[in-house]
């Protein structure tokens, strides 16, 4: 192909603006007369099929013995197009069962991907469509790959409407995920051969920033301020008609379980081991999913650390936790808290996984009207449970044993070797860790039969 014409479309794909003619382009013996090109994906894509055209059409190498060998097509030829491989990479994404809302960010990642570069083969993708791509980001205006107005939009305009309406800048937590999708992304297309090398690899893990702001309100509460939180006429107040509200926060407070995995807990999750009442975090198959071969239940954890079975620490026992149950029981649904929603995804109609929602706005709600700054909710339990017995000196790895966090690799795997073979030594460890956090907080206790309407209220209930 010829220089003026290559050149002349490198520019254009910089700068689309107008229409581009082209006259006389001539690859080997075949001349094309004129070319149109309008828009930027249009260049790209014309710079692909003249290259390809080139390559084929390139004279032959010829051996000293007179046998004619044709040159071989460079690695990843032909390349498909961006669209068809993310296509199959969020297909693959569903197929190793990942978690929804992690393939609908990886799935917005890669839509900006393509409006930065538009729909060209992948093997076309370098280091300077990355470069576009984080400015792209840097200027993307509220709602850009939700809203229908950015569609007709093309990646200069999508950057001049940034600049003028002066978007402030994503967070480095923000570009970074953006980053490990798209390394993820790449990556797989190497493996299967698509292309012969990542334009990722040269974009780093961005630097953590090590600035504190000091305003930002520490996520731990003190004593006074979990004395705040259930004050009897106050929390009974907000709590007595619903479930979640009453047990959730008693049970984050002395377990710093993770909120969703209190929201989710089913009465089957509530079981006897070794003698003791124990809660087991886990995700168990729910009765109307058994046989959906892509999500079978609508439980979720943060990982597989997060697998643990724990004793119900005695002050949640001695505040009614087991006439509850019973209550439950007597109810007959199966989870321990049915007025929370797991969610629906509108786009899949498969679910969100995530019963949290409801009891975080409700609960943030509550510690505003005490005065608690904003950021402060649920998972301050979880900082002061883990802070407080870090302070007594209780080892790492017991603290871990209870909160479900991961374990470093340098010691042996806790939860195959206490919860697999030694159960009883496990709650044994376990329960002189609860019994070491005490704080001074008296629970409001619960009478059986308490929430005799609430839970008669089947209409009311979610799966």
């Amino acid at each position: 192909m010829s220089d003026p014409a290559n050149e002349a479309l490198e520019d254009y794909v910089n700068n689309p603006f107008g229409t581009l003619h082209l006259k006389g382009v001539r690859i080997g013996r075949m001349t094309i007369d004129e070319l149109i090109v309008c828009g930027r994906e249009a260049a790209i894509n014309t710079q692909e099929i003249l290259g390809t055209a080139f390559e084929r059409t390139r004279r032959i190498s010829t051996g000293k013995n007179g046998t004619r060998y044709p040159e071989p097509l460079p690695v990843a030829t032909p390349a498909r197009l961006l669209s068809v491989e993310i296509k199959d990479h969020l297909g693959d994404m569903e197929r190793r069962c990942l978690q929804p809302d992690t393939i609908e960010s990886t799935a917005r990642t890669l839509k900006l991907l393509k409006m930065t570069c538009g729909n060209i083969p992948v093997s076309r993708i370098d280091h300077k469509h990355m470069y576009q791509l984080w400015d792209l980001l840097r200027w993307a205006p509220p709602g850009l790959t939700a809203s229908p107005d950015f569609t007709t939009l093309c990646y200069t305009d999508v950057i001049a409407d940034g600049k003028r309406l002066d978007v402030p800048p994503p967070a480095p937590a923000t570009l970074e995920k953006h980053r490990r999708f798209l390394v993820s992304f790449f990556n797989q297309m190497v493996r299967t051969r698509a292309i012969p090398a990542s334009p990722m690899d040269a974009f780093s893990e961005i630097k953590k920033d090590l600035v504190v702001d000091p305003n930002k309100p520490e996520r731990l509460f003190d004593e006074q301020d979990l004395q705040r939180i259930f004050a009897h006429e106050r929390y009974m107040a907000w709590a007595r008609q619903h479930p979640h509200r009453w047990w959730a926060p008693m049970i984050g407070l002395y377990t710093g379980a993770r909120i969703n995995e209190v929201s989710q807990l089913k009465v089957a999750d509530i079981l006897q081991e070794c003698g003791m009442w124990c809660i087991a975090f886990r995700k168990t198959v729910d009765a109307d999913l058994a046989h959906n071969t892509r999500v079978r239940s609508r439980q979720s954890l943060k990982g597989r650390a997060a697998v643990r079975t724990i004793p119900i620490p005695q002050p949640l026992l001695d505040a009614g936790f087991l006439d509850f149950l019973a209550d439950m029981k007597e109810c007959g649904h199966p989870r321990l808290f049915p007025h929370l929603s797991a969610g629906v995804n509108k786009k899949t109609g498969q679910t969100n996984a995530r019963y949290s929602q409801g009891l975080l706005a409700q609960f943030g709600v509550y510690l505003k009207g005490l005065g608690f700054a904003k950021g402060v909710g649920f998972h301050a339990f979880r900082h002061t449970f883990a802070t407080e017995l870090h302070h007594q000196g209780i080892a790492d790895e017991d603290i871990a044993l209870v909160t479900g966090h991961s374990v470093s690799k340098k010691v042996p795997v806790l939860h195959e070797a206490y919860f697999h073979k030694k159960p009883a030594v496990a709650r044994t460890k376990q329960t002189r860790v609860l019994e070491s956090y005490r704080p001074p907080v008296d629970l409001p206790v619960y009478k059986q039969g308490q929430f005799k309407g609430a839970l008669g209220a089947w209409a009311k209930f979610y799966p």
